[in-house]
């Protein structure tokens, strides 16, 4: 009977140990493109204290497609986020996609995240936003 409960306590704790990605609301509703929520979160400690106030995507006289995201801190801290752009075709299978980035949201403040696509025959685009990765001394 002991080693059920056990086994059952790890299954539940294993299951809610799991990483889950949020869906970001953007609130600013006035352009088709975000009726696909196309920002995500993969952290349940970020998604509460940063909101998408605006996003504006264009494609510049080159060809590139441009995404600026207006990101809000709602707290009284600094907030360091890693953001990566995955650009995607029109089938929606990723074609390029940037590294991860660091970027820093000030306290109670709106900030501007603008990225670029390398190549003109992207269609779309994602953004993930994740807790920083801390990095490690090398030996």
């Amino acid at each position: 009977m002991r080693t059920m409960l056990f086994s059952f306590m790890l299954l539940v704790g294993g299951l809610l140990g799991c990483a889950h990605t949020h869906r970001m609301p953007v609130d600013d509703k006035d352009q088709p493109y975000q009726e696909r929520t196309r920002v995500q979160v993969e952290s349940r400690k970020i998604r509460p204290l940063i909101a998408v106030d605006k996003a504006v995507v264009d494609r510049e006289p080159s060809g590139l497609l441009r995404v600026r995201l207006a990101l809000h801190n709602k707290t009284h801290d600094d907030i360091w986020v890693d953001i990566r752009t995955v650009f995607t075709d029109e089938q929606g299978l990723e074609v390029e996609k940037t590294n991860w980035e660091p970027f820093l949201c000030t306290a109670r403040t709106v900030e501007t995240f603008e990225v670029r696509s390398l190549g003109s025959q992207v269609r779309d685009y994602m953004v993930l936003i994740r807790d920083p990765k801390e990095s490690e001394p090398k030996p």
